[in-house]
């Protein structure tokens, strides 16, 4: 288990609250064990390294704080984080990712250093706080023999032992792990990162596509219908971006042949902001009881919005969604126009990262869009693809019982995308795009 690891489990429920400011978790370990745990409350009030101290209470004296962002040592609506951490003791703290904002990026260490407090940062602090489980190994061979296991901050786990026996595979195990929790923090502040410095929110498009690039059906009546392409592993991959992202947005079509929940159930954490993209259809009456996502309670939209209601994004009036969902006025011609406009007004509520699930239609619009355009409207696209001959097999099925006439498939990605990683769980293969342009 790592340290970092569980704070960044603590951040996960701060998504949706802390918004605009970034969601973050902390907890205290003294003597090896976690004694305090805390995450970022609404703006004005704790942040997460606070309600960390105050949970440990004077446990926290001669203790460790594990922080997932760099701590904050200036003062706004709240102290700062740094003069709590010094008056409560703490002899050590490891922050995970540096805060981007100039007002914080290194700052931080150097007012904590002055106070005698050492420091651990970035990849060095998730290695740093790596932590073995006793009853996981058999790595401690006695509690009154020296750590001689050359782990970063080993000792400072506090009565966590091991012999010379395995040593060096624990080292390399444990920087194998420290890697992957600082990659998957990275990953984690993608979104805040691109928020602080453009001011904007960081759109992500997840897709699922068939070996023959099929994203669905369409029905012997010309509608839309699904086609069940990933497998479960993929589909938990898919609820915890959702759980780390501020919104979830599909369009009018993939609504209406999906009828998705668009919440978070194989994961803990935010139970995203629920968006729909409707562009010219206006929902009937019978639609609207029959959708999930307009009779589900979601995330509040902010301060202005009353708590659980949709937002709709609409070209057309909707009186059927009065006192249902909010619905917000898409004044412009053009696609690109009104995403961008979307865009801002979401970044004016401080959402830091909007997964965007579109049907074929959609993606289309969001693919294809100018080229001076294509900038603002995605910044990362999570294309996974199924190696699975069944799903060919389901669709050749649908077709061969008239359910359905033919495949929908996936518009092509932008020219400017750019494969950055790759990955495979089950008969899925995940590969990620960002765009060309810096």
């Amino acid at each position: 288990m790592n340290y970092l690891q569980l704070a960044l489990e603590e951040s996960f429920f701060s998504i949706g609250v802390s918004r605009p400011n970034p969601a973050v978790g902390a907890v205290v370990v003294k003597d090896g064990i976690v004694v305090g745990r805390g995450r970022t409350q609404r703006p004005g009030n704790a942040h997460a390294e606070v309600m960390a101290l105050r949970d440990a209470g004077e446990l926290a004296r001669g203790a460790a704080i594990y922080v997932t962002l760099e701590p904050c040592c200036h003062y706004g609506r709240t102290p700062p984080c740094t003069k709590a951490i010094i008056d409560a003791g703490i002899t050590e703290v490891y922050f995970a990712h540096a805060d981007p904002n100039p007002v914080v990026r290194g700052k931080s260490r150097k007012i904590l250093e002055d106070a005698g407090i050492a420091v651990y940062e970035g990849e060095d602090a998730c290695v740093r706080a790596c932590f073995c489980d006793e009853t996981d190994n058999d790595l401690h061979a006695s509690s009154d023999a020296p750590c001689e296991c050359g782990v970063f901050g080993y000792e400072a786990a506090a009565g966590k032992f091991v012999s010379n026996v395995g040593a060096e595979a624990a080292l390399v195990e444990f920087k194998a792990e420290g890697r992957s929790v600082f990659h998957e923090v990275e990953r984690y502040f993608e979104a805040y990162d691109y928020f602080v410095r453009n001011k904007r929110t960081f759109i992500e498009i997840k897709s699922a596509v068939s070996e023959d690039s099929f994203m669905g059906c369409i029905t012997a009546k010309g509608r839309h219908a699904p086609l069940k392409i990933t497998g479960q592993g993929a589909n938990c991959w898919n609820h915890e971006l959702r759980a780390m992202s501020d919104a979830v947005l599909v369009g009018a079509g993939t609504l209406l042949a999906d009828n998705p929940r668009l919440d978070v159930r194989y994961v803990q954490g935010n139970s995203p902001v629920k968006i729909v993209w409707a562009g010219h259809h206006e929902f009937t009456l019978d639609e609207v009881h029959s959708l999930a996502v307009f009779a589900l309670n979601g995330a509040p939209c902010g301060e202005d919005t009353p708590a659980g209601l949709p937002l709709v994004f609409s070209c057309v009036a909707q009186p059927q969604l009065d006192g249902i969902a909010e619905v917000v006025a898409l004044p412009h011609e053009s696609f690109a126009d009104n995403w961008c406009f979307m865009v801002k007004k979401l970044s004016a509520r401080g959402m830091h990262r909007l997964m965007v699930e579109p049907g074929a239609s959609l993606a289309r619009e969001i693919f294809n869009a100018p080229r001076e355009q294509e900038k603002n409207l995605w910044n990362r696209i999570d294309l996974w693809r199924s190696t699975d001959p069944s799903v060919e097999a389901s669709l050749e099925r649908l077709i061969d019982c008239g359910d359905a006439k033919c495949g929908l498939e996936f518009p092509g990605l932008p020219p400017c995308a750019i494969a950055k990683e790759s990955a495979m769980i089950g008969p899925d293969v995940l590969t990620v795009y960002y765009s060309a342009e810096p």
